[in-house]
């Protein structure tokens, strides 16, 4: 029995191997190598934390809204769908448009993981003074010796 033809399609590391050359004079004025070097940085400073609070500033600044490295990649697949339809390619745009509607789900996802972890530690029996100053029930004042007065219509 004869074997099927070879599929003609290249393989993804050849693709990427020609867009790299052919990509060469644009990427030598860029810092590609560090693209994703800022992450590291904020997982080291995740086991530099020694409480919940250090803990949730690390990952709000990775994770959180606005100007963190999971907004900024949502901000880029959003940016790579519009470059995607400038070009013509609608199918890759609507592509990472989902990625990105993904990523955004994912982030929703980790806000209620940080805001569950913190809601276990501050309701801990050692929550920080302030907390605790906070939640105190309010104090009413003592009923006054003197009767009250009642008018007299």
């Amino acid at each position: 029995m004869p074997l099927p033809p070879r599929e003609t399609r290249p393989s993804a590391e050849d693709l990427h191997r020609w867009a790299a050359h052919d990509a060469r004079p644009f990427t030598e004025s860029l810092t590609l190598a560090d693209a994703g070097h800022g992450v590291p940085a904020w997982s080291d400073k995740l086991h530099e934390a020694r409480t919940t609070a250090e803990f949730q500033a690390v990952t709000s600044a990775v994770l959180g809204d606005g100007h963190s490295a999971l907004g900024e990649l949502h901000l880029f697949l959003e940016a790579a769908a519009d470059w995607c339809e400038r070009h013509q390619e609608p199918r890759i745009a609507d592509r990472y448009r989902r990625h990105a509607q993904e990523l955004s789900e994912l982030g929703d996802q980790l806000a209620y993981v940080g805001e569950d972890h913190l809601a276990g530690t501050y309701r801990r029996t050692n929550r920080p003074a302030a907390v605790r100053a906070a939640s105190a029930p309010a104090v009413v004042p003592a009923a006054s010796a003197s009767p009250v007065r009642r008018s007299s219509r």
